[in-house]
């Protein structure tokens, strides 16, 4: 039964004195009670000086909407919405906003345009990748997904993960990975060439035999290659993507958000 029971944390919850959205972030204890915008249960909001704030469930149960999320993730979230609240070109901005299926990390009007951010620190399977894009597509939202920059980027050979290798295809030959507030960077998956050494040696006939001395493109590794540094609130607009498959990945229509002109 203990092992069931999880702590659901979350950004936002529902005022329940106006029925209105709002975000931890903004929030004291003293403007509850506080609902979740999921399963309508009661929330309190929790605060201290080493975590974020953030609402739980007061009897947190493992069939809420949200799982477990690293203080990682909540960090990264937060500095996303709390740059782009500062900036005059972006409006609505909201955390975890509830949109059926889908609940992006961050919402926003960026430029008028309207946006769901997904930033992705587990290993998510391509269907569910596809599912939300699919979904976002379906209500006319643009949908920008980011990974966490890695110093395994800048190695000469990196394993890309199978939903990296479909954002890359569905992104124009491009994956953005965050660094900071606004800041992302764009990779390109090129091939990677592993050197097969020349070997001679003579057979039991004395014949001399002659091996390798060239190089074979890898099955499982890339080459990334880094491109700019981008802010997304300036340097991103929307996209129509229209149906792509080649190289055993299918790409369904989608509206992505990314950036412009299309190289690296």
């Amino acid at each position: 039964m203990l092992q069931s029971i999880q702590l659901l944390l979350m950004l936002c919850a529902i005022r329940k004195s106006d029925r209105r959205p709002v975000s931890a972030y903004h929030m004291v204890k003293e403007q509850g009670p506080f609902q979740c915008p999921e399963c309508g249960d009661p929330v309190v909001l929790k605060t201290g000086h080493n975590r974020i704030n953030h609402f739980a469930h007061e009897h947190p149960l493992a069939t809420h909407y949200s799982e477990n999320e690293s203080d990682e993730h909540r960090k990264c979230k937060m500095e996303i919405f709390e740059a782009l609240c500062k900036l005059p070109n972006v409006r609505g901005a909201e955390l975890e906003r509830p949109m059926g299926a889908n609940r992006p990390d961050i919402f926003a009007y960026i430029n008028g345009t309207p946006v769901a951010i997904e930033v992705q620190l587990s290993n998510l399977s391509v269907e569910t990748i596809m599912q939300r894009t699919i979904e976002y597509h379906r209500k006319g939202i643009y949908v920008l997904w980011l990974l966490p920059w890695v110093e395994t980027l800048d190695r000469s050979r990196y394993m890309p993960r199978s939903w990296e290798k479909w954002l890359h295809a569905a992104y124009f030959g491009r994956v953005y990975y965050w660094l900071r507030d606004l800041e992302v960077v764009s990779y390109s998956f090129e091939p990677h060439l592993r050197t097969i050494p020349k070997k001679i040696w003579h057979a039991e006939n004395g014949k001399q035999m002659i091996a390798g001395g060239y190089s074979r493109r890898s099955k499982n590794h890339r080459t990334a290659v880094r491109g700019r540094t981008l802010n997304l609130a300036n340097d991103f607009v929307p996209k129509q993507r229209y149906w792509w498959k080649g190289n055993g990945i299918k790409v369904p229509d989608a509206k992505l958000f990314m950036h412009e002109p299309l190289h690296p």
